[in-house]
């Protein structure tokens, strides 16, 4: 390949840049080539005498100069959507659902279980390890979270309870086996009895061991730390409460930089100041995440999630309890939310949906906007938050006609 026939396969964007290290943004230019950046440069540079002539020769130059570029946003804990849920074991079911979250800027997922039988989860996990293999759009999911079936019935949270069992390490082996490299993220109460084999496995196996669901003393979440669990699921949700004589779960959580964890900002999972305590206190350990369900992107009304009954009002998902049964938003939501609601500055907020995630999950290459990264970008609408165009890979998708352009 010649020099010209290289820089002819590039295509320069520029705008203001927010690369997701939650430094302040700058006016400036992202190159892509062949799906990943190769170079991110300040405005200030071109003016030097260096920089965007050179680089950009008989390249494309699409400039958003009135918007932002972010990286694509990262959901590690993602159940459904756009009607669709993982645990439908249905490839038709989870390209509608990607299309959806991509278009809502979205561009790298944990596809999230549930527990549920062995054979149901089974067919889940196949059905999202043909849609990654085969459909360009399957690379949105990164992985598979696992959450459940391994979970404390005492917490069950939205998990459905008939199903709900110890740790089974020969499961593991054998999803392991049929699907090598696809479970990413593994959650599980350290309390029951199994626990400690199972995270051995799986960090035998790279896979992230998370506690959730739990009823664990914040003894016992110590013990699970040195075992080698990293992670907490939606902090102070399905987990033992703080309490001044036994911290708990949540306490053991707060407490611990060993343990990343995750926040939901959809407004009626975490209180605001349980929101601002969390992340003054893990600061760059907390990313959030939707824990979305099938009925994001949908109406209110009857939904169900495996196998039991949700009622969407106003957008919150519950059981007829009360209990709380997911989210229904995208992820650029939350980066809203994390801005008009609860006071944090833009590259913060960009900062808890991209890299730390990435960086969570172990997702190299994803969640910054450094040469070297894959092609994944937003162009953000800077006083709405609106996201306006989505790039994965290099490509960028059409949300009118569902399909790369």
């Amino acid at each position: 390949m010649t020099e010209r026939e290289r820089r002819a396969g590039r295509l320069v964007l520029k705008g203001m840049i927010l690369d997701g290290s939650g430094r302040d943004p700058f006016s400036g230019y992202v190159v892509i080539e062949r799906g990943r950046i190769a170079k991110v440069y300040a405005e200030e540079e071109t003016a030097a005498g260096y920089g965007h002539p050179d680089e950009a020769a008989d390249a494309p130059l699409l400039d958003f100069s009135s918007s932002c570029l972010t990286p694509g946003l990262i959901d590690i804990h993602l159940h459904g959507g756009a009607g669709a849920d993982v645990m439908d074991g249905s490839a038709s079911g989870l390209i509608r659902m990607l299309r959806y979250y991509l278009a809502h800027g979205t561009t790298s997922i944990l596809a999230t279980t549930l527990t549920a039988s062995k054979p149901d989860i089974d067919r889940a996990l196949a059905a999202a390890f043909s849609v990654r293999q085969t459909e360009r759009i399957g690379q949105v999911i990164q992985g598979i979270h696992l959450e459940g079936p391994f979970l404390s019935p005492k917490w069950p949270g939205a998990q459905h309870p008939q199903w709900l069992c110890n740790p089974q390490t020969a499961w593991l082996r054998e999803w392991t086996s049929r699907f090598p490299g696809f479970l990413r993220m593994l959650t599980l109460a350290p309390e029951l009895e199994g626990a400690q084999e199972a995270v051995a496995f799986a960090l035998e196996q790279n896979i992230i061991a998370a506690c959730g669901h739990s009823d664990a003393t914040y003894d016992q979440v110590r013990t699970a730390i040195g075992w080698g669990i990293s992670h907490a699921v939606h902090c102070c949700n399905a987990m033992r409460p703080f309490h001044h004589r036994e911290p708990g779960v949540v306490g053991a959580v707060l407490l611990h930089d060993e343990l990343s964890t995750e926040i939901n900002v959809d407004g009626y999972h975490l209180h605001p100041a349980a929101v601002e305590l969390i992340v003054r206190l893990k600061q760059d350990r907390v990313c959030v995440i939707t824990d979305s369900m099938r009925a994001a992107g949908m109406t209110d009304g009857v939904y169900h999630l495996a196998g039991l009954e949700v009622h969407v009002k106003e957008g919150a998902a519950r059981f007829a309890d009360g209990t709380i049964a997911g989210s229904t938003i995208p992820l650029a939501q939350s980066v809203r939310n994390l801005v008009q609601t609860h006071g944090k500055s833009l590259p913060e907020a960009v900062k808890h949906a991209t890299s730390i995630p990435a960086g969570i999950a172990k997702l190299h290459n994803k969640g910054l906007l450094k040469a070297g990264y894959d092609a994944d970008l937003i162009v953000l609408e800077p006083e709405q938050l609106q996201v306006k165009r989505v790039m994965l890979g290099g490509d960028w998708f059409d949300p009118e006609s569902n399909d790369f352009v």
